[in-house]
């Protein structure tokens, strides 16, 4: 082998050692570093399943490493990202980060800091940790960006599936809230608007001009009573009339005497004091008479006392009856009196000022707005209730003796939002609804305040505006059991 051919082969072995080094380095992702003042290249690498020392996400870029944690223990869940270089930890100072977070509804621009020996991130991760992220981490003058994706509580339906799953898409928005109180009572007519017509003098009834059911106003004739009282006062009145006649004419001629001076002046004065007597007699009986509503011949008038409708007819024909003796029930029913039973230690909290409305037992759509007009200063030892007087119009002809119920509004409070009560279900160890983005139900966990005829108060986890899944909810949850969805940190 000549001196040529031995130089040929020595070099085409370097050539070979050098070629294996440089795929070594390259499988290695070993890269030269930049010197400085030059460009640096930014490396991009999709996450893997690697588990860091302090739990959370490992990401790698040759020999550079950054973990991702979502923290929470005792605390609001916030990100620390850790930096190490060839495995070894690095002081969070020689790091900057910055993580984008991408969410169906909301996007966080996450901000870091150095705080012991990690970087901790201004903003609270809040539930459910479903999210595209960005993270992006610079060191030594090298930016390295990698993605994690994970999806959490989140199903996706079709608007084309909806009717037929029977879900309701409902709004966010905020309710008047009024606490109240749930109590049972009766109805009745309120005393100045109920009547028992009598007739003013004892008699026969002769006749009746009203039934059962009629309106009257008052004054309007109801029934005639012929009575022997007026037929005898109304004999007294003819006597005392002529009486009047007899004294008036003596008292004249009196006077011409007394004036001719034929007689003494105190024959007048005499004469004029049996007339001034008669003419009081015969206005007394007038009166009584009139009073009586009677007439000449003894028949009496008796009248509505009020405008109203006649409710009972009491006497018959025929009868005897008396100023004792009701004749005609007759009530005003424009107007009624809800009659309440509240519970001793409840009457601190209802007061006159307080709304209130009222519902028939046996007709919940017709509802009644009132106002207190009295509450009893008596409680009763049986029951250990007092009763509160209530005026409502009614305006549905509701009956006296009638059972209702009573809501009585001890205070009232606009809720900024609210949900429909069995939109709520439970995710995990939360309250959630599910919030609709696009095809897609994903679950928000909620802070809830107070219930009221139906609602329930977010006092956070929601916007005024989103949608959300009410009516056949449960569906979406069996979803995403089936699904598996995980919750990862």
């Amino acid at each position: 082998m000549n001196k040529t051919t031995n130089t040929l082969i020595a070099t085409g072995v370097v050539a070979l050692l050098i070629i294996l080094c440089a795929i070594a380095w390259y499988k290695t992702g070993n890269k030269p570093q930049a010197s400085s003042g030059e460009a640096v290249e930014e490396s991009v690498t999709v996450a893997g399943d690697e588990k860091g020392p302090h739990g959370g996400r490992l990401y790698r870029d040759g020999d550079f490493s950054t973990e991702v944690k979502i923290f929470e223990e005792g605390v609001e869940p916030h990100l620390r990202v850790y930096g190490y270089f060839k495995d070894k930890p690095l002081k969070p100072q020689e790091l900057t980060a910055n993580i984008f977070i991408k969410r169906l509804d909301a996007e966080q621009n996450i901000r870091f800091v150095p705080e012991s020996d990690y970087l901790i991130g201004n903003e609270v991760i809040y539930e459910p940790h479903s999210f595209l992220m960005m993270i992006n981490v610079e060191y030594q003058g090298k930016k390295h960006t990698w993605q994690w994706d994970t999806k959490e509580g989140r199903a996706n339906i079709p608007d084309a599936s909806l009717k037929s799953s029977g879900l309701e898409l409902l709004t966010v928005q905020p309710m008047m809230f009024e606490n109240s109180l749930q109590l049972k009572g009766e109805l009745k007519f309120p005393d100045n608007f109920e009547s028992f017509i009598t007739p003013k003098a004892s008699g026969t009834l002769v006749k009746t001009y009203r039934t059962i059911g009629d309106k009257v106003s008052q004054g309007d004739l109801l029934a005639t009573v012929q009575s022997q009282d007026v037929i005898r006062l109304n004999a007294e009145r003819t006597i005392a009339q002529d009486t009047l006649q007899f004294t008036r004419k003596k008292m004249e001629q009196e006077r011409a005497l007394w004036q001719k001076r034929v007689s003494p002046e105190i024959d007048y004065i005499n004469a004029k004091r049996e007339f001034d007597n008669a003419q009081v007699r015969v206005n007394e009986l007038n009166n009584m008479i009139s009073s009586y509503g009677g007439s000449s011949n003894g028949m009496i008038e008796v009248r509505a006392g009020m405008s109203g409708t006649v409710l009972e007819i009491l006497s018959a024909i025929g009868t005897n009856v008396n100023p004792s003796t009701p004749m005609f029930k007759i009530a005003n029913t424009s107007q009624l009196l809800a009659v309440v039973n509240i519970p001793a230690d409840q009457l601190n909290v209802v007061k006159a000022s307080n709304k209130v409305t009222i519902k028939s037992q046996t007709a919940d759509s017709e509802e009644a707005l009132g106002r207190i007009k009295y509450i009893s200063d008596v409680i009763d030892p049986k029951t250990r209730t007092a009763q509160a007087f209530v005026e409502i119009p009614n305006q549905f002809n509701w009956r006296s003796g009638q059972l209702i119920s009573a809501q009585i509004f001890e205070s009232q409070s606009m809720k900024p939002m609210v949900v429909r009560e069995d939109a709520l279900q439970t995710y995990r160890d939360w309250d959630v609804v599910f919030l609709r983005v696009g095809d897609d139900f994903e679950v928000r966990p909620l802070e809830l305040g107070e219930k009221f005829n139906g609602f329930v108060e977010v006092k956070s986890g929601l916007k005024v505006g989103q949608k959300y899944a009410a009516g056949n909810s449960y569906l979406i949850k069996a979803e995403l059991g089936k699904s598996g969805a995980s919750h990862d940190h």
